[in-house]
């Protein structure tokens, strides 16, 4: 087999559409449209994910330098990292208003519904949710 047939990172950049459940039921989540609700993101193993990752790492280890990171920092940069790797989503309404897709609406959507936020992440890390057949 042909080790480089097995390109992660691309299949990663391409991203993956991700139907939200309900949080406690588990059924799928639907807009007024009857549609299912989604939201895109890219791969853990995409150049942008491991661009601010990298970014967010460096930052944290110059502010805490020998020090325990807090859990609330470490979260919040999950948050910062699924916010810059979203692409699109649909079906999205907030306190009654419909969210552009952008990282701020983004950012703010996942720090409040941290639901969403393990969603998206157990999704994005799933490389069988990528892989190119």
């Amino acid at each position: 087999m042909d080790l480089a047939s097995l390109d992660i990172q691309k299949a990663a950049e391409k991203g993956i559409s991700v139907e939200l459940a309900h949080p406690v039921t588990g059924e799928p989540l639907l807009d007024d449209a009857g549609q299912p609700i989604e939201i895109c993101v890219l791969g853990k193993d995409s150049e942008k994910w491991q661009s601010v990752a990298k970014k967010i790492n460096t930052r944290n280890a110059a502010r805490y330098k020998d020090r325990k990171i807090p859990a609330a920092v470490v979260e919040s940069a999950l948050y910062e990292i699924l916010a810059e790797c979203t692409t699109v989503w649909s079906g999205i309404v907030y306190n009654g208003e419909e969210l552009e897709c952008n990282a701020d609406n983004a950012r703010m959507l996942y720090s409040e519904r941290t639901w969403i936020a393990e969603q998206l992440i157990v999704a994005a890390a799933d490389r069988s949710n990528y892989f190119l057949k």
